[in-house]
């Protein structure tokens, strides 16, 4: 009989949870590449990404360096589940930051992604 104790319960779940919020921004990120390349083709060529630079035709981005906002959601989860697998279980505090900052990024180039394309539908 294998006795589980309650440490093992605790990484048990904290490495679930990293899995399968790692696997749903995975397939979010999955998702906005569809949309990036499916539904873009109705919009005009070029559109607005980068609000940082100065006003005209350098804010305009075409269709395909709208991949660059799924790519990064990919990078970062990937990393961020790679160091949360790497710490310690008594370190449960910063493997929700890498966890939270992870979904935070994502819902914000999420929303930038609908925003640019319903502003041209």
């Amino acid at each position: 009989m294998k006795v589980i104790f309650n440490w093992q319960k605790k990484s048990l779940v904290h490495f679930s949870l990293g899995l399968w919020v790692g696997i749903s921004l995975l397939i979010l990120s999955l998702g906005i590449t569809l949309i990036a390349i499916l539904a873009l083709k109705p919009l005009p060529p070029k559109l607005p990404l980068f609000y940082s630079l100065p006003w005209g035709e350098q804010q305009l981005a075409t269709h395909q360096q709208f991949l660059i906002l799924p790519a990064i959601i990919s990078i970062l989860t990937l990393l961020n589940l790679l160091i949360f697998w790497q710490l310690h279980e008594s370190q449960y505090f910063f493997k929700k930051i890498l966890l939270v900052s992870s979904i935070v990024v994502s819902f914000i180039l999420t929303v930038t992604f609908i925003k640019v394309v319903l502003n041209f539908i």
